[in-house]
């Protein structure tokens, strides 16, 4: 993530920003242009957002949350839930996590550091476990914490995947009051949203590195 923010205290603004994207399209004097749909479905139970992911989303009552320019993810979900405050899910995917370094482990370390660092949750982790994900080498994390000043509570699966040079990861947070009970359910969405996840064409950042490749750099 390239900022550190407090997830659960700008998700209504988040919301609001994916629902009024279809409000900033071009200049009244001109035609705009024709753009892709944000999620067009595949007919096979999955979607394709923006013709560069294919993932399997969440059913309805999730609120798609989308990265506008330079904020903290690309994409995202939230589900506000029944119970008191901050009874609420989301789950998103990050091409840049925390941390620089390429290698899973010490990426790890990193991020868990920073994971979540302000929001006064006193954040343990609970496990983790190397796997693959899509065939590649990836490492999952669950973390999880009280913050007993503000009455509440958070448990979180994280993924860190490799993609060539680069580590990528897949993030779910749920948010409780001290008292109520996590849910699996959601955590059951993201499962299947990060081992659907596919790369429809390439990214700016394979597309950099083969430029980088030819110039022998």
């Amino acid at each position: 993530m390239r900022t550190d923010m407090r997830w659960k205290r700008t998700f209504g603004i988040m919301a609001a920003i994916a629902l009024t994207l279809g409000l900033l399209g071009g200049c009244a004097m001109m035609r705009p242009e024709k753009t892709a749909p944000t999620l067009v479905p595949t007919g096979q139970g999955t979607v394709v957002f923006l013709e560069k992911y294919e993932f399997k989303p969440p059913p309805r009552g999730w609120i798609m949350m989308k990265n506008v320019e330079g904020g903290d993810f690309e994409l995202g979900f939230l589900r506000f839930e029944e119970g008191d405050f901050p009874s609420q899910t989301t789950f998103m995917y990050d091409d840049l996590p925390y941390g620089y370094s390429q290698d899973l482990e010490k990426r790890a370390d990193y991020y868990c550091t920073k994971f979540l660092f302000n929001s006064g949750i006193d954040l343990q982790v609970k496990k983790r476990e190397r796997l693959t994900i899509d065939g590649q080498d990836a490492l999952a994390i669950d973390m999880g914490g009280e913050n007993k000043i503000a009455k509440e509570k958070a448990k979180s699966r994280v993924y860190l995947v490799k993609k060539g040079s680069r580590i990528i990861s897949f993030v779910c947070t749920q948010w409780r009051p001290l008292n109520a009970s996590f849910s699996q359910e959601p955590f059951d969405h993201f499962e299947a949203f990060v081992h659907s996840f596919k790369f429809v064409k390439k990214d700016f950042y394979e597309n950099f590195e083969e430029e980088l490749k030819k110039a022998g750099l």
